[in-house]
């Protein structure tokens, strides 16, 4: 059997195979990627393009060949979800990444290189990015939803990331973006005859070894620099810190039988954050467990019931289903802990922040300075410990509530058991509404990769652990609205270090100007997010609604008064057109759903999915109204600017 692995680019596939078209299987899902998925490769692209790398690995395909009568085509049984995210982004980017949408078949006939078997559906919605609707109504189904999201976000990379320093066009910029996807980024074409037995095949692929991680690289040259003899309880620091989706002391917990309340006691006793105190009583469990006597199967057969059973010891947190996921993973927690690391050794700060550089920016920043490494390493698992552990109780994480998972930040209180006292989590309330909301904001309108607010925030908790969430509150109110929503200048990297420096410096509010232009679809998403949050801080209307509003992931610019109205439309605007008061953000799906549709028939759809819960506030305000023309979207862009400048008054009053 020959299977041959090869190295391609697109540009490498267009000239050399152009006659490849590539099949995925029944038996293989749908596209599933979810935002953070996407988001994550394309910013990921886009960083590899600014910074100038000579090539972007993407990993590896796996195509079974099969006999064709018009060309050679592939069925894709290993990596298509990336696959598919790259062909889609050859129809969102365009420019020199058009050729390898479409293939010339044997007949002559110009086809998609991709489609889907026995999915009709899907194959038209690909056929209308290769040659248009052409009149045909366009699929807007549950079968190409997520591709469809996708489509949006590609086509928005932009509006929440500012174009790099010296940058001014950006059809430019892009143009160069598609040329570096087209050429530089490869992957690895794994490809096997069609005789292959394709059962044994995928039970390689189902049990192969999963890759190790960088993190845990990273952890075995920390590690490695410590004496034998502590080594083990920075080891479990390190663990429990790395599970970001779980609670830290549940991860703590599950190390040792009945040690879920002695972690209870650590916190009650406020030296949880302790990470020296914390590792003394781990020092001491692993001690025990090493000089532990090692019991014969006859002894455990004589053993009281209550012995084996643990003395009757309830171990309830530590044993609980998972029910959040992290705000992001811990290689991006681990940069975040680095820069206050290096910030507080009086050290340059990183460049940048990318997972995918991880090892990379430790070797350059931590580990290449010829000092004490031993030190090193002992006090930056103390302090990603501490930074964990105010990480958890401070900031959101999101929460399965069953239907729904959203953002929040789970109290925690003490819960007796057994005569022992227990950690507990809420999932159900909010331990500070406001302040949830706020950070929930800043993650979705801010880039997924790389969060920048959250070092300052976090080293503000960390030198000032005495406050409460109130405190924090009003610092993060203040740190959003002088390093985002100001005239503060420099990438957010040195932004956000410069309120490590001088966490209640000010800049100049720039909302009133950004507002009052005609940006229609190019506004900055972060304007309409801020704007939600602003409005339920400001409880502009006392309703049970109101009050329970939270903000999800929206990726597409909405034109209240639709860019061609209806003849029977007489609600339209025209001068108000492209202004923030005839805009709102909404949901790719929603954006499809309105469509052209008259003022009127908008609201009405509006009020009947806004029955139970509001999407948007800015929304709920404009559907009060019965009818809309130029003046009413006028009058309501400056009611907005009026309650945001009203906000910015407000919070300048926080400065100590």
């Amino acid at each position: 059997m020959t299977i041959k692995s090869e190295l391609y680019s697109l540009e490498a596939i267009v000239k050399e195979r152009p006659d490849w078209h590539f099949n995925i299987p029944i038996y293989q899902r749908l596209y599933v990627w979810g935002e953070d998925q996407v988001l994550t490769l394309l910013n990921d692209l886009v960083n590899a393009y600014e910074r100038g790398e000579e090539i972007f690995f993407l990993g590896g395909t796996l195509l079974v060949e099969q006999a064709g009568a018009h060309g050679p085509h592939f069925d894709l049984i290993d990596g298509q979800q990336r696959f598919t995210t790259l062909w889609m982004l050859c129809h969102a980017w365009r420019e020199a990444l058009t050729p390898f949408l479409a293939t010339t078949t044997g007949d002559k006939r110009i086809k998609p290189r991709l489609r889907f078997a026995i999915r009709p559906e899907v194959n038209s919605f690909l056929e209308t990015m290769v040659f248009g609707d052409q009149g045909r109504a366009v699929p807007d189904d549950e079968a190409t939803k997520r591709m469809r999201i996708a489509l949006d976000l590609m086509r928005s990379v932009f509006e929440k990331r500012p174009l790099p320093a010296g940058v001014t066009n950006l059809q430019a910029h892009l143009r160069g973006l598609t040329e570096f996807v087209f050429g530089r980024v490869k992957f690895v074409i794994t490809t096997v005859p069609p005789e292959t037995d394709l059962n044994k095949l995928f039970e390689v692929i189902n049990n192969r070894g999963v890759q190790l991680q960088h993190h845990e690289i990273l952890k075995a040259r920390m590690l490695d620099a410590l004496n034998e003899d502590e080594r083990g309880s920075y080891a479990v620091l390190w663990d429990a810190c790395a599970d970001m989706e779980n609670f830290v002391e549940r991860n703590l917990s599950g190390n040792f039988k009945g040690f879920a309340s002695e972690v209870a006691d650590c916190y009650d006793s406020g030296q949880l954050t302790v990470a020296s105190a914390v590792r003394a009583i781990l020092a001491k469990r692993i001690q025990e467990q090493n000089h532990h006597h090692a019991l014969t199967l006859a002894e455990i057969l004589q053993a009281p019931d209550d012995a084996q059973a643990g003395g009757g010891e309830t171990e309830t947190e530590a044993t609980e289903p998972t029910w959040v996921r992290g705000m992001f993973g811990f290689p991006l927690f681990l940069q975040h802990v680095l820069r206050i690391w290096l910030f507080e050794h009086g050290r340059p700060d990183l460049p940048r922040l990318l997972d995918r550089e991880l090892l990379a920016l430790f070797e350059e920043h931590f580990f290449k300075p010829a000092e004490d490494r031993r030190e090193s390493v002992r006090s930056f698992i103390d302090l990603l410990w501490r930074l964990r552990v105010i990480f958890d109780e401070h900031l959101i994480k999101w929460v399965d509530q069953g239907e729904e998972e959203i953002h929040l930040i789970s109290a925690v209180s003490l819960s007796p058991s057994s005569g022992k006292r227990y950690m507990s989590r809420s999932r159900e309330s909010d331990s500070h509404q406001g302040f949830s909301l706020l950070q929930s904001m800043l993650y979705h309108s801010q880039e997924i990769t790389t969060q920048y607010w959250v070092t300052p925030l976090l080293y503000f908790m960390h030198r000032n652990l005495e406050s409460d969430a109130a405190r924090y509150f009003a610092y993060l109110r203040h740190l959003d609205n002088h390093m985002l929503g100001s005239d503060a200048s420099g990438s957010l990297v040195v932004r956000s270090r410069s309120f490590m420096e001088d966490p209640w410096r000010r800049s100049n509010a720039i909302h009133a100007v950004e507002i009052a232009k005609p940006s229609g679809v190019k506004f900055a998403h972060y304007w309409f997010y801020k704007l939600e949050f602003v409005l339920w801080f400001q409880k502009k209307r006392q309703t049970e609604r109101w009050r329970k509003f939270r903000l999800t992931a929206k990726s597409s610019v909405e034109h209240i008064s639709p860019q061609t109205p209806t003849k029977r439309d007489d609600n339209r605007v025209d001068e108000a057109l492209d202004y923030f008061g005839n805009l709102a953000l909404v949901s790719r799906s929603l954006n499809s759903e309105y469509g052209n549709l008259p003022f009127n028939e908008k609201r009405q759809r509006f009020l009947n999915n806004n029955k139970s819960r509001l999407d948007s506030l800015k929304m709920d305000l404009i559907y009060e109204r019965d009818r809309w023309n130029d003046d009413m979207a006028f009058s309501h862009q400056q009611e907005m600017i009026s309650c945001l400048s009203d906000y910015w008054e407000n919070t300048l009053r926080l400065v100590p």
